[in-house]
């Protein structure tokens, strides 16, 4: 792990943390895995032949719709280019991607899609965004269903490493908001001054800031008051993460 040297602190679920900790680490940084979620399958009845076209605005979505679902001659409304490779990697066809988020899938569906299609939505138990209902608010078939959620867990931190954290990076509000109770719960181990915040959106920051404000411990509302850190991606994906860490190097 590089005895002293700074780490990057890699929260997301453990399906995707080592990837991301890979790339983080072919920057030459050095990293510190440990997840504050977990995704655990949902398993909704769906009907296969009850849709022309389904919706994915996570890899998490991506597989478990696949466990449920062995249909795989389907048009995949992608929300980002990862999500679309590996949507392709599952077999399905044609994979459309919309490059961004939720909102430009939304646009995209509109601009392009077949409005007698009929779609599903693979959402999470807990969306960022109503992507169904505005969907339908626009006339198009979509039914959906919750295939996955994500839970917090408490992260495994060694002790030794805490004061060694730089960079913390944030993919979601949820995911902002349990590393808060984390840092809450460390803050004697930590130097919060030094401490960055690599944020997916700006949500996600706001998840992080509001579970600090929560606490009443002298030194959170210090470091709050006194302006952390935090770097927002100019799009809402991990590669524009991934260029705020160069731009830091």
């Amino acid at each position: 792990m590089g005895d002293g040297a700074p780490l990057v602190w890699v929260t997301r679920t453990t399906e995707g943390a080592r990837r991301t900790a890979r790339a983080v680490e072919a920057l030459g940084y050095h990293t510190l895995v440990a997840p504050v979620l977990k995704i655990q399958a949902l398993k909704p009845i769906i009907d296969p032949h009850s849709f022309d076209a389904v919706i994915f605005t996570s890899r998490n979505g991506l597989n478990a719709f696949s466990s449920l679902c062995g249909r795989r001659a389907l048009t995949a409304w992608c929300v980002g280019d990862a999500t679309a490779r590996a949507a392709r990697e599952k077999g399905f066809q044609p994979v459309i991607s919309a490059g961004a988020d939720s909102k430009a899938l939304a646009a995209l569906i509109r601009q392009t899609a077949d409005r007698h299609s009929r779609l599903f939505y693979a959402a999470p138990a807990e969306p960022a965004a109503a992507l169904g209902q505005v969907l339908r608010a626009d006339g198009f078939q979509v039914s959906e269903a919750a295939v996955y959620q994500t839970q917090t867990v408490v992260p495994r931190l060694n002790p030794a490493d805490l004061p060694r954290i730089r960079d913390i990076l944030v993919q979601s509000p949820k995911a902002g908001r349990a590393i808060a109770e984390a840092l809450i719960a460390w803050r004697d181990k930590l130097c919060f001054p030094k401490l960055c915040f690599i944020c997916i959106s700006e949500a996600a920051w706001q998840g992080v800031e509001a579970g600090l404000r929560q606490s009443a411990a002298p030194e959170i509302r210090q470091a709050v008051a006194a302006g952390l850190d935090r770097r927002i991606a100019e799009t809402p994906d991990e590669a524009a993460m991934l260029r705020l860490l160069e731009t830091d190097g």
